[in-house]
């Protein structure tokens, strides 16, 4: 089933056990939508299943959510597959978005050309081994303990790759 076929499931189906699931939260909003999202997630897993199960999975939805201390709306659950979209992917004839992003999304041009200009006269001041610690650092998300493994490299070295980075950026971004 798909997303808005479970959707469409889960509207029909809430009316029967919406009364229970709010009687089991005692009035608490975040255990009422850890309840619904249990029953949400039942339909998805057996989209014929009866209102016995789709309680029980609410109740242990509420249960690991209190365990947890966390809930739906204190960012316990990660979004995925997430899509950014760019402004030029933008259609034409969306025009709230298109006025939202140009009059707060975007810096002047010549604000994004000096920035520019100072990032590229910073990469081009750094070695390879600072080079590769930025892009291990920073698209790989390694520590710095599997960086020296991968560069094959010292503490020491680090701590003076992390200085010339600094003084780079210095260098580069100064007034």
């Amino acid at each position: 089933m798909n997303h808005h076929a479970i959707e469409a499931l889960y509207n029909e189906r809430v009316k029967d056990i919406e009364k229970a699931i709010n009687a089991k939260s005692g009035g608490d909003e975040d255990l009422r939508q850890e309840g619904l999202w249990g029953a949400y997630l039942a339909l998805q897993r057996d989209p014929n299943a009866n209102k016995t199960f789709l309680l029980n999975k609410s109740g242990w939805e509420m249960v690991g959510s209190t365990r947890r201390g966390r809930s739906l709306d204190n960012g316990f659950y990660k979004r995925k597959n997430l899509e950014v979209i760019r402004y030029n992917q933008l259609p034409a004839d969306d025009k709230v978005f298109s006025s939202f992003i140009r009059e707060y999304g975007q810096e002047p041009v010549d604000e994004q050309v000096i920035f520019r200009i100072s990032l590229q006269r910073m990469f081009n001041g750094l070695s390879d081994n600072e080079t590769r610690y930025i892009r291990h650092k920073t698209m790989d998300g390694m520590s710095d303990v599997s960086i020296k493994k991968a560069l094959r490299i010292t503490f020491k070295q680090i701590r003076e790759i992390k200085r010339n980075i600094r003084r780079q950026i210095e260098l580069a971004f100064a007034a």
